[in-house]
């Protein structure tokens, strides 16, 4: 079994359009980097890159599903408006509803989570709603919106994913502006995870540049995991920027802990989830660092499968 452990929904209104505007600018950097021309018509790639990813019901997640050998994934809704204000789109609430109706219309195919800003005055009721009425299986969190992950306005939602038994995904690493990364350096989720050793932790992108503080402080906390979805950027720099960093995750942590995803569908524009399997599977590493089939097994399914408690 393949489970992508950490993936989106995005359309139109979905996300703050200042997002999608700063997700083309990383997306004209990497593409151009050889030529330098960073001064490519930023409308237009915001255009075709909406066109491309808009996908509000999940059936286009699924088909690429299909095609990749995926049998299941954890769909993430992304709380961006605080960090945004000025910007318009749908509540937290309609996109969370999106994602609970996706989850339902592919039941079996697609789990998902909540997402929600703690500083929202309504935060514990959109998280009630999420895990009671839309069936979400976790907490999602992304601090990159202007609060970091040990500030006090998040325990209320600590406190009650221990009391619903579901565990937290907090976004650390990079992240295209107006968000900013700051805010999620994997040492202030060590602080979450000191406080709430009982509380199961997903390091997002296990970090990005931040890998090492995020597979050093899971070391010692053992209620602390990692995915390695959103590197497809590194490996298509170098497949040893991804392969490296994952050799030493699963060294330090064991595979258990070390979830595989594809952080789509931004990214499938880089990669597609099809090829990133297959980077997994396949190993293409110029120094030769090697995985079994057994640790890739665990990583690209069963870890996850026992994780969430997928039958």
């Amino acid at each position: 079994m393949i489970i992508d452990s950490h993936v989106h929904l995005f359309f139109e209104g979905s996300d703050p359009e200042d997002f999608f505007i700063g997700a083309a600018r990383a997306g004209i950097g990497f593409f151009n980097k050889k030529s330098g021309d960073l001064d490519a018509d930023i409308s237009t790639m915001y255009e075709t890159q909406l066109q491309l990813l808009s996908d509000k019901n999940g059936d286009k997640l699924v088909a690429k599903m299909n095609e990749a050998g995926i049998d299941k994934a954890v769909i993430l809704p992304l709380d961006f408006w605080l960090g945004v204000p000025k910007s318009k789109g749908m509540s937290i609430e309609e996109k969370n509803i999106l994602y609970g109706e996706a989850a339902k219309r592919h039941k079996g195919r697609l789990l998902t989570h909540v997402g929600v800003d703690p500083r929202r005055k309504n935060a514990l009721e959109i998280m009630r709603k999420g895990v009671e009425e839309y069936g979400a299986i976790g907490l999602k969190l992304h601090p990159t919106a202007g609060f970091y992950p040990d500030d006090p306005v998040c325990a209320p939602l600590y406190e009650k994913a221990l009391e619903y038994g579901i565990p937290v995904l907090i976004h650390s690493g990079n992240e295209p502006a107006p968000m900013r990364i700051k805010f999620s350096q994997p040492r202030y989720i060590d602080t979450v995870a000191a406080e709430y050793p009982d509380l199961k932790i997903i390091i997002a992108h296990a970090g990005h540049g931040w890998w090492q503080e995020a597979i050093d402080l899971a070391s010692v906390k053992p209620n602390v995991y990692v995915d390695f979805a959103g590197w497809q950027m590194e490996y298509m720099n170098g497949a040893d920027y991804f392969y490296h960093p994952l050799r030493f995750a699963i060294d330090t942590l064991g595979p258990w802990r070390v979830f595989f995803g594809t952080d789509g569908s931004m990214l499938d524009a880089i990669l597609s989830p099809g090829d990133w399997v297959c980077a997994m599977k396949e190993n293409h590493s110029p120094s030769n660092i090697k995985f079994d089939s057994e640790e890739m097994d665990i990583v690209l399914g069963q870890a996850a499968a026992r994780f969430y408690r997928i039958q």
